[in-house]
């Protein structure tokens, strides 16, 4: 299935799909915590950069990671071209996802990987939903190497120095945890 032709199905079946390799993929539902993690972060980044050109998007919006691969992160910054009725990110720089038993291996691995090879994106974040405990991959300035950083405890700040921000960790796990 072609790019075009997967934005255009739609199987009437109510699951999320992404398209891997010209293939469908249902996606897996999500517990409360990482649907109330999912939640936040996108008000949480949506106020911090109000007025200016990025924007945070769910997973309505797909990044293409492939010739014929469209992923769904749980959230992405898009700092890119807007037209209101694109169905994907034009210049994601931010990716973030929730972490789930049933997904970590395929968000951890095989996605931080199609991710790091965007050219515009410059920063992965991987949250835990059940503890303040994130993972962030930053794309060093004007570069192609990645540096990996550990980000442990509420009051823990995740550097985001590609939008010009800094946010406490608590602030994505608001009436979480």
């Amino acid at each position: 299935m072609s790019v075009d032709e997967f934005l255009a199905w739609e199987p009437g079946d109510g699951l999320r799909y992404e398209l891997v390799d010209g293939s469908p993929r249902a996606m897996t539902g999500a517990r409360r915590n990482h649907d109330d993690v999912v939640v936040n972060a996108p008000v949480a980044l949506r106020q911090a950069l109000r007025g200016g050109p990025c924007r945070p998007h769910t997973d309505d919006i797909g990044v293409r990671t492939g010739s014929h691969t469209i992923r769904r992160p749980d959230v992405t910054v898009d700092c890119g071209p807007r037209d209101p009725n694109d169905l994907l990110a034009t210049g994601p720089v931010l990716i973030i996802e929730v972490l789930s038993d049933s997904t970590r291996k395929l968000d951890t691995q095989f996605k931080v990987i199609e991710y790091k090879a965007l050219p515009t994106l410059l920063a992965i974040l991987l949250l835990d939903p059940d503890d303040y405990a994130a993972l962030l991959y930053a794309r060093e300035t004007g570069g192609s190497d990645w540096r990996e950083i550990a980000l442990i405890g509420p009051d823990t700040i995740v550097p985001l120095a590609s939008l010009e921000l800094s946010l406490p960790l608590a602030t994505f796990y608001a009436d979480v945890l």
